[in-house]
């Protein structure tokens, strides 16, 4: 089973402009590969999503389904955006890997009612093995409910 160790922003902008092109944000995963994993050169992918965090953090809901992964999250204060997303393959070849990505944060329209001076950027990182659970929700099924 794999291991998280660290996630870090080592490459970030000092701001972002709202509605414009994506920004990108360098970030260090750092993991622990644990020696059967070496040993079958176990397959991950490597999830890390960015999100703008307002209040205190939310509950982070992740759907394991290998490469169609999602996250949500169940509001604690207020609703969090997911900015960007990004996924890659990884081999379990050695007992620690470091790699960098490059995630695209796209900061959509603001409300204009309110004013913004800063956001709180986060990084949720996530190893989905190749052999584990997988899940999926289904469509919204509309039922007529008689009285």
């Amino acid at each position: 089973m794999a291991k998280i160790l660290k996630v870090t922003p080592v490459k970030t902008p000092e701001k972002i402009v709202a509605g414009s092109e994506p920004v990108t944000v360098t970030v260090r995963t750092e993991m622990e590969f644990h020696p059967l994993d070496i040993k079958l050169k176990m397959e991950y992918l490597l999830f890390l999503y960015a999100y703008d965090v307002r209040g205190k953090s939310d509950v982070q809901v992740l759907l394991n389904n290998w490469d169609e992964s999602s996250i949500s999250a169940i509001p604690q204060e207020t609703e969090d955006d997911v900015l960007g997303k990004v996924a890659t393959k990884i081999i379990a070849e050695q007992q620690t890997l470091s790699l960098s990505l490059d995630l695209k944060l796209k900061m959509g329209l603001l409300d204009h009612r309110k004013h913004y001076e800063h956001r709180n950027l986060r990084i949720f990182a996530e190893l989905i093995p190749a052999i584990g659970q997988a899940s999926k929700w289904s469509n919204i099924l509309e039922i007529d409910l008689e009285h």
